[in-house]
């Protein structure tokens, strides 16, 4: 599902300006997003018992982060169309909310701009988790460039093992003294992205490895905060620059739109045309029977994704049938910039077998 990492990619050049948030005022490097979070929340202001917007389409962990703070979460449904109502959200403002989480789901931005104005109107903070959208913009702006606290997940665009950032506006000092966590667990996960990328180039070995690799599926574990003080590895920001030529973003649209020609009629509609903008995570299959193409796709040989199946056990049973039918329905496979021609063509082989009629039909693009 991640890019893997190239053997040569210490010897590349780094690029000339390293995308937002790297280098910018107020940004700090960290291992994961949920660390982030954990830490940004208190820079914030926000105290224990304030109330956050959350959607209830979530990984987990951001929620995690979010109530280890001390903080109540009001969820929200975000509709098909993957974004907030305006007027669910103001039925569920009340006197203790202080924050609106937005979500930059698969690498598709948001109205970040629009959201930042609607929570200055109501004297709220905007979170903006691109956790998923690193290299993503809207209007010409970077994704999370716009809210007074954003988080981003570099392992999910780069072939990195690991690494994310903070970045809070205005900029606040924060010490981050911990020591990398693991260091042999951490070079373990570098030999591993190094063995993804020569794995991928052999048609043998790629079958050896499917053949004795566990595909990964979500469960309550996964939204553990882990060591939220340890700091990044130094290799981080040395290898991150020496990845982003060419632009990984522009590589990703392109695979996003050769699947969309040819699986168009199994994506939600709101995901069936790329945004200018737009970074895409993986390519979002809808399905009305998932464990029977998670199972295809192993069988092929394609990591694809349980996206999202578990939510956070705060999450209430009743309610939120948006989120509830996302869950169920959407599988994700890679459309990262390691992929050649044969991949793709691999993966469409794989997802076209449909297990029963699609739910939705492609929509034109605009």
């Amino acid at each position: 599902m991640w890019p893997p990492l190239p053997l040569g990619v210490y010897l590349r050049r780094s690029a000339p300006i390293p995308p937002f948030p790297l280098g910018s005022p107020g940004c700090w490097l960290v291992r994961k997003a949920r660390q982030a979070l954990f830490l940004g929340i208190e820079t914030l202001g926000l105290r224990a018992d304030d109330e956050i917007l959350m959607p209830a389409f979530h990984h987990g962990s951001e929620v995690e982060a979010v109530q280890q703070n001390g903080l109540t979460c009001r969820f929200y449904d975000v509709g098909p169309t993957l974004q907030p109502d305006a007027g669910q959200l103001d039925a569920l403002v009340g006197p203790g909310t202080r924050a609106l989480y937005l979500t930059h789901y698969l690498g598709f931005p948001q109205d970040a701009p629009g959201w930042l104005r609607w929570c200055r109107q109501r004297g709220l903070l905007l979170v903006e988790d691109a956790a998923q959208a690193w290299l993503a913009s809207v209007q010409d702006q970077p994704v999370g460039s716009f809210g007074d606290l954003a988080i981003f997940s570099f392992y999910k665009a780069v072939g990195v093992p690991e690494g994310g950032a903070l970045v809070t506006r205005p900029p606040v000092t924060v010490r981050l003294d911990g020591q990398p966590a693991g260091t042999l667990g951490f070079v373990r996960k570098l030999a591993s992205r190094h063995e993804a990328w020569l794995t991928s180039r052999s048609a043998l070995l790629t079958s050896l490895r499917s053949r004795s690799a566990r595909p990964w599926r979500p469960s309550a574990t996964s939204i553990r905060l882990g060591d939220v003080d340890a700091a990044v590895p130094r290799i981080i920001p040395y290898i991150l620059p020496r990845l982003l030529q060419p632009d990984p973003a522009e590589q990703r649209r392109g695979n996003y739109r050769v699947l969309l020609d040819a699986l168009g009629d199994q994506v939600l509609p709101s995901l069936a045309s790329l945004p200018e903008g737009a970074s895409p995570y993986f390519f979002p299959i809808q399905t009305s029977n998932k464990a029977e193409l998670l199972a295809r796709l192993d069988e092929h040989g394609i990591d694809a994704v349980n996206f999202w199946a578990v939510p956070h056990p705060s999450l209430p049973r009743v309610g939120f049938p948006s989120a509830k039918e996302l869950r169920r329905s959407i599988v994700g496979v890679p459309v990262h910039q390691e992929l050649r021609p044969q991949d793709l063509e691999r993966i469409i082989t794989a997802a076209r077998r449909k297990a029963g009629p699609p739910r939705t039909r492609r929509q034109k693009p605009s």
